[in-house]
C-alpha cells in the first residue's frame, strides 16, 4: 500500500464521493413505497448483475475457490446487506439529520480498528487529532442542533442504535476488503455484490414478502440507479482506494458526502446554504491534511 495517497488516489476519493452523495434522495423516494428489506436486496442485485456484464465484457476470469468466495459472502454480509438494510430501516424513526451526524462515527470506529488489526495504519496522535476535527466540522455542516435530536428510549433509540451498528459493519468491511487475498477490484466488487444480493434476496422475502406489493415504477427506477451509482460504482471505487491507500483514507469520504449532498442541492435545486458549510468543510480539511501527516508526536 503507498504511504502517501497519489493523485489518482484524491481523484478515487472525490468520485466515490459523488456517487455517494447521489444515493440519499434515490433512497427516500424507493423507501416510500417499497420496504427497505428489498431496497437492499434489489440494490445489491443490480450491482452484481451490472458488475457482472463488466466482468464478461472485459473479459476476465472470474475468481475460484471456496475460501475465496467465503471471503466475497462474508464482505457481502457486513459491508453491504446488513448495513444497508439497517440504515434504511433506522431512518424511519430518526430525522435524516440525526442520521448523517451518526454516520460520521465510520472514520473513528475505522482509525481505532485500524490501529489493532492493520499494521501499516497505526493510530497517531495527528490521525486522531485530525479525524476527531474533521468530525467536529461535519457536526457544524449538519448543524449542532442536530445532537439534541438523540433520544434515549422508544423506536427512536432503536432506530440510532441500528444506524451506529451500520457504521461498525462499514467500518469492519473496509478492514476486511484491506486483508482478503485478491486483488481485482472488478471481479471483486462483482463477487461481493452478486453474494450480498443472493443473501439480501433470500432475507427480503422472508422479512417482507409483500413489501413489493405497493411499490411504483419511479421506486424500482431509483433501485436501479441506486444499483449502478452508489453501489456498483461505489463498490468498486471502494477497493481500488482502499488497496492503494487504506481503509483511513477512504472514511474521510463520510465527512465530505454530507457536503457534497448539501452543495448539489443548492446547485440544482436553490436551497440555501448557510456559514456553517463553509466553516465545516475547512474544518474537515484541516482534519484530512492533520491526519495524512507522517510524524506522529
Amino acid at each position: 500500500m503507498n504511504s502517501s495517497p497519489t493523485t489518482k488516489d484524491w481523484i478515487a476519493l472525490v468520485a466515490l464521493v459523488m456517487t455517494w452523495g447521489s444515493s440519499f434522495a434515490m433512497t427516500k423516494i424507493a423507501v416510500a413505497s417499497m420496504d427497505p428489506a428489498w431496497v437492499m436486496a434489489l440494490r445489491l442485485s443490480v450491482a452484481g448483475i451490472f458488475l457482472s456484464g463488466v466482468v464478461m465484457l472485459t473479459k476476465r476470469q472470474w475468481p475460484r475457490g471456496r475460501e475465496l468466495w467465503l471471503w466475497f459472502a462474508g464482505l457481502g454480509l457486513i459491508g453491504h446487506a446488513v448495513p444497508f438494510f439497517l440504515v434504511s430501516w433506522g431512518t424511519q424513526f430518526i430525522s435524516s439529520g440525526l442520521s448523517g451526524v451518526l454516520m460520521g462515527a465510520i472514520p473513528l470506529f475505522v482509525i481505532v480498528l485500524a490501529h489493532f488489526f492493520l499494521p501499516d495504519e497505526k493510530l497517531t496522535r495527528m490521525k486522531a487529532v485530525g479525524f476527531v476535527v474533521g468530525f467536529v466540522g461535519l457536526m457544524i455542516v449538519l448543524g449542532p442542533e442536530k445532537l439534541l435530536r438523540f433520544e434515549g428510549q422508544g423506536m427512536a433509540l432503536v432506530g440510532e442504535i441500528a444506524i451506529i451498528f451500520s457504521c461498525f459493519c462499514y467500518a469492519t468491511h473496509s478492514l476486511l476488503a484491506r486483508r482478503i487475498p485478491f486483488h481485482g477490484p472488478v471481479e471483486q466488487a462483482t463477487a461481493v455484490c452478486l453474494s450480498g444480493g443472493a443473501m439480501g434476496v433470500i432475507f427480503a422475502a422472508l422479512y417482507a414478502p409483500h413489501g413489493l406489493d405497493q411499490a411504483t415504477t419511479f421506486a424500482f427506477l431509483c433501485v436501479i440507479g441506486l444499483g449502478i451509482v452508489p453501489t456498483a460504482i461505489a463498490t468498486l471505487l471502494v477497493y481500488v482506494i482502499v488497496r492503494s491507500a487504506g481503509a483511513s483514507f477512504v472514511s474521510y469520504s463520510n465527512y465530505l458526502v454530507p457536503v457534497y449532498a448539501l452543495g448539489l442541492g443548492a446547485m440544482l435545486l436553490g436551497e440555501s446554504l448557510t456559514a456553517n458549510v463553509g466553516i465545516g468543510l475547512v474544518l474537515i480539511l484541516a482534519g484530512i491534511a492533520a491526519s495524512r501527516m507522517r510524524k506522529a508526536a
